[in-house]
């Protein structure tokens, strides 16, 4: 899923109903990063998985997708986080992934403003943004993604998840839900 990009070596772990990919972000520091792949429930005939990504904590094994590291090699982590879908969806190949960023809540949204650096006022330019890197990446790359996958859009409305059909370039959702069309070359 990330073509010719620069991207991290991973390790894959694997747990009873989730998968776990381990690398190390080598920007300004080393930060150990997890991305994990967690069973949500079935879902319209298929085992839906949540993508998340964050700082790994090795202590607890848990991972703080609060964080935002500006270390330095943002595009390289996010090509590396992409570089996972493709080898979650040989363990799993008729699995349904959803991505929702983790700073989609009013939660985020205080915290944020304790904090704030871009002294918003009215509406944090933070909210959101996590989608829609993931959003722009699929809008750019879409006619060579839907040769191996399938997308959907999904909004929150009044906190129920709305699925929409099929992805339409530059609406913009919530969530974005993908799964595998076809074997992927490298299985053969």
């Amino acid at each position: 899923m990330t073509g010719n990009y620069n991207a991290y070596e991973v390790k894959e772990v694997n747990a009873d109903k989730s998968i776990k990919y381990l690398f190390f972000s080598r920007g300004d520091s080393d930060i150990f990063k997890a991305v994990a792949f967690d069973y949500i429930q079935d879902f319209k005939g298929y085992p839906l998985f949540n993508l998340g990504f964050g700082d790994y904590i090795l202590e607890t094994e848990e991972i703080d997708d609060s964080v935002n590291s500006n270390n330095g090699d943002m595009h390289t982590v996010f090509y590396t986080v992409l570089s996972t879908v493709p080898k979650f969806f040989v363990v799993h190949p008729n699995a349904l992934m959803v991505v929702e960023g983790s700073d989609h809540t009013h939660d985020f949204w205080d915290k944020c403003k304790k904090d704030c650096k871009k002294n918003c006022t009215d509406t944090c330019k933070n909210l959101n943004r996590r989608i829609k890197t993931y959003r722009y990446f699929v809008n750019k790359n879409y006619a060579t993604l839907i040769k191996d996958y399938s997308f959907f859009g999904g909004t929150r409305e009044m906190g129920t998840v709305i699925i929409h059909d099929d992805y339409e370039i530059g609406r913009e959702y919530d969530l974005v839900f993908c799964k595998r069309n076809i074997s992927l070359p490298y299985e053969n």
